[in-house]
Parts: C-alpha cells; structure tokens; sequence
C-alpha cells in the first residue's frame, strides 16, 4: 500500500505518563523528537491487516502503553493554522522494515520540512494543539 487514502483513519500509539494522563492527551504526543531528529510524526495503519501485530514491541522507557488515538487522514490533510508561513501535511506510507502498518505525518511550515531538533515555534505548536482536537475523543485504550 503505497497511499494513505483522506478516508483511511491512522494511529497515533500512547504512552502513559509521557502522553497522556488523566485521559488527558498532551502535545507531546505529536512533538517530534529531537534526540533522533525525526522527520515525521510516526503512525500506525489499522486498515493494513499487520496494524496489532505491528503494536507489539513498541516501547518508551520508563512508560506504560496506553493505547491509540485515531486520526482521520482527510482531516489532517486539511488542518488549517492561521499563521504568516503556509503549513502543510500530509501522511504517507512508511512500511520499510518489520512494521508494514507504519506511516508517518510530515509537516512542512513555509518551505522548511519540520524535524526534531528544530527551533519552535507558534507555528508548531499552533499545529499540535490541532492534532490532539483531532485525536482527543478517538482513544482507544488497551
């Protein structure tokens, strides 16, 4: 599957203190982490037939796994934050390597891609606070 379909719901994996408490998600459940200068928000696919085997085996130290919270494709793709560069996303597969479920959100403010380790800003916070209004009400706990 080499498209991720605006119908196609994906899954971001919580762990507990670290993302959420209190059945509260926290933006950090959408930071990119800048030890490993990621370049995406990692996802999973529960429409790809390997999306519960591939849960397995997530980790992060000193944290409990929670659970997942859905997002819609669509939805993402459609974010709009009123900011003075344009922000844009998009979700594609990245199914190399033992978990073909996986996918990750790519975020790119004016003509700069988005990676952990990059300065902050209101834009990207702006962006967060919309991923968890998306995600909030589609836990789903273990």
């Amino acid at each position: 599957m080499d498209f991720v379909a605006d119908t196609e719901d994906v899954a971001r994996i919580l762990f507990s203190p670290l993302f959420i408490s209190d059945g509260i998600l926290s933006q950090k459940a959408f930071t990119l982490e800048s030890q490993t200068n990621e370049t995406y928000i990692s996802v999973l696919r529960p429409a790809v037939p390997s999306f519960k085997d591939d849960m397995e085996g997530i980790k992060k130290d000193g944290n409990t796994l929670y659970g997942y919270a859905l997002l819609n494709v669509g939805a993402i793709r459609q974010i709009h934050i009123d900011y003075p560069e344009e922000v844009k996303l998009d979700v594609l597969p990245r199914n190399a390597g033992k978990r073909k479920s996986h996918a990750g959100i790519f975020v790119t403010i004016g003509a700069e891609k988005i990676r952990g380790g990059s300065p902050q800003s209101v834009g990207r916070m702006l962006l967060r606070m919309h991923l968890v209004e998306l995600a909030q009400n589609r836990i789903e706990k273990f």
